[in-house]
């Protein structure tokens, strides 16, 4: 179990002692994302990302990237529909000046117009990029299809006319309505103690958070219709994403939705694997995977194919995934997925970096600590009639909706996934 620290501004602080290792990672978590933004500033939370790492009131862009280099520090970050994380992995010699640094990242930001004219060109590198990659689009493509007219069926890097329109101004404000303590979180795993984080925190942030208000919720439970979204472009390949709506990250049967997933399209021996690549050669990469929000869930299945096997792929989907409502899953497959969800945890739970993320998100979007028995335990406790409970309650044909990128194919997808 990982010790918390609560703080009277409202910031909690995971840390997580590993006696054994001689690395510590540390985030930065920012509970803000594409699915907390209004149209008119959607692309903000990525942009402010980007902006972090180009310039402090003391050191350049250039100087900031050595100073990490010299200790040996990676840093990164990333921007989510509902998070936003900053964060480092540092050997424990380094610790003290790395969350210095990363301190002053967050606090002491430049964001000089110079800076911003050149990154906000980088960034419309990276939303034209994502038009070449069928598979990026198509992500966005079924987000889009599942929250129509919602906030989580933003894009996250936003529109390249926003990037072009924002300013210093805009993320300053940004950064005063959405990164305050009680919408931020800060972990940290491995070679340091409980009272070595509480130092650091109260050295180098405890005291500058600009702004203490509570923030609004996230988006309210969207009520999904069933949709579709398709580009057509002349792509080798096409991909295709089916989601139906399931159940948000604290529902109680979270861990339904993982073992039917895993049993669905979670692997090399999943059903979909086995019967729609191994068996009829229809396709190099099959799988499918939840998606959890503070409100809001999908189980999606993700293909990408030749654009002639649309049809025979779309009928396989749903075949499979009827014989599954129909039949029930197996012992075998429910013993399986027990097996493969347990090694998972405990994998990550050895991994400093994996912590660190494991202990940040029901800390912020739940203020629940990450137990790693417990959650073997609750494992543990999934039965197959729920897995099967689960499956016929969501796996239905009404609720389906899909996205298609890649050449005309002439293959009415809805019609098949509905009828």
């Amino acid at each position: 179990m990982s010790k918390i620290l609560r703080y009277d501004n409202g910031l909690r602080v995971g840390v997580k002692h590993i006696p054994s290792v001689r690395s510590v990672s540390i985030g930065y978590w920012a509970g803000v994302g594409s699915g907390k933004e209004t149209e008119d500033i959607n692309g903000l939370s990525h942009f402010t990302e980007h902006m972090m790492f180009k310039g402090t009131s003391k050191f350049s862009p250039g100087e900031i990237a050595r100073k990490f280099d010299a200790m040996g520090i990676a840093s990164n970050a990333f921007t989510s529909k509902e998070l936003t994380c900053y964060y480092i992995k540092s050997i424990d010699e380094f610790v003290t000046q790395g969350f210095e640094l990363l301190s002053d990242l967050i606090f002491d930001s430049a964001f000089s117009k110079t800076e911003l004219d050149k990154e906000r060109k980088v960034i419309v590198e990276e939303i034209n990029m994502v038009e070449d990659s069928p598979e990026d689009i198509c992500y966005d493509m079924i987000s889009s299809a599942v929250y129509k007219n919602g906030k989580l069926g933003q894009t996250i890097l936003g529109s390249a006319e926003n990037v072009n329109r924002f300013q210093s101004e805009d993320i300053r404000k940004f950064m005063s309505e959405f990164y305050t303590p009680s919408n931020m979180v800060i972990t940290m795993a491995g070679g340091i103690t409980e009272d070595e984080a509480d130092k650091l925190v109260r050295k180098f942030c405890l005291n500058r958070f600009v702004g203490k208000r509570e923030v609004t919720d996230y988006e309210e439970n969207h009520k999904i219709v069933s949709g579709y979204e398709s580009k057509i472009k002349d792509f080798e390949q096409s991909n295709i994403a089916v989601a139906y709506p399931t159940v948000s990250i604290d529902d109680g049967r979270f861990m339904q939705q993982a073992f039917l997933s895993l049993i669905l399209g979670g692997g090399m021996s999943s059903r979909l694997f086995q019967s729609v690549r191994e068996e009829q050669g229809l396709a190099y990469s099959i799988y499918s995977v939840p998606t959890v929000y503070r409100h809001n869930g999908t189980l999606n299945i993700f293909v990408n194919i030749t654009p002639k096997n649309t049809e025979r792929v779309v009928k396989c989907l749903r075949s499979e995934i009827d014989k599954l409502v129909r039949d029930g899953i197996t012992d075998e497959e429910f013993n399986r997925a027990r097996i493969q969800l347990k090694t998972s945890c405990v994998f990550g739970f050895e991994n400093p970096q994996s912590i660190m993320t494991s202990i940040a998100k029901p800390l912020l979007m739940m203020n629940k600590d990450y137990d790693l028995d417990e959650k073997i335990a609750e494992i543990e406790s999934v039965t197959k009639q729920q897995v099967n409970e689960f499956a016929c309650t969501f796996l239905v044909p009404d609720s389906v909706c899909a996205a298609y990128v890649g050449k005309q194919s002439g293959v009415d997808i809805m019609e098949i996934l509905k009828r």
